[in-house]
């Protein structure tokens, strides 16, 4: 074989040869949290960092643009969410006055007990109520959720930390929203 066609034969070959391939990003687990892996995330778009279920299930920007907040699923029954206000409603822009509002929506037209508490530098409202699941889980469920809040006032606005269960299973995973919550840093 001429050396200038061995040449074309090899860079040929090189040509062909594929990259590696990298594997997924992996984010270290920074505590487990009823057996729930939670690792740390910044969102850049709502401006907010916390610390998040990093095997739970993320919805993606097509449910709503990630500059108004995010959605997280456990992949059975279980969400968390957190809204960044007025950013995802216009009509909220102050914590208190929007729950003050919560016996408009809540079955029994009945206000939640509303607490404060301190969390770092901000006071956090807290409060949860139950409802029926729609759409209903199964043809005969008869079963309520419980959605836990924590509300965080932030400059112009507020955040929503929302945990959404089974009455029957919240509390397994009561202790994961309650991480997120803790570790919840508004970037100003």
């Amino acid at each position: 074989m001429k050396p200038a066609l061995a040449l074309a034969v090899l860079v040929a070959f090189a040509a062909c040869k594929r990259a590696p391939e990298e594997g997924p990003v992996v984010v270290p687990t920074q505590e487990v949290v009823a057996g729930v892996e939670m690792v740390d995330f910044t969102s850049d778009e709502a401006k907010f960092t916390a610390r998040l279920p990093g095997e739970w299930g993320v919805r993606e920007a097509k449910y709503f643009d990630p500059a108004k907040g995010m959605s997280m699923w456990d992949g059975k029954t279980t969400h968390i969410t957190i809204f960044k206000f007025p950013e995802i409603n216009q009509t909220y822009k102050d914590a208190r006055a929007y729950a003050d509002s919560l016996a408009l929506i809540t079955p029994d037209h009945k206000q939640p007990e509303v607490t404060e508490e301190k969390m770092g530098d901000h006071m956090v409202l807290r409060f949860h109520y139950e409802r029926m699941p729609y759409p209903k889980r199964t043809r005969n469920s008869d079963r309520p959720d419980r959605l836990d809040f924590a509300l965080i006032p932030v400059k112009g606005g507020f955040f929503e930390i929302e945990h959404s269960a089974s009455i029957d299973t919240y509390q397994k995973t009561l202790p994961v929203f309650e991480a997120v919550v803790r570790s919840f840093k508004p970037k100003e």
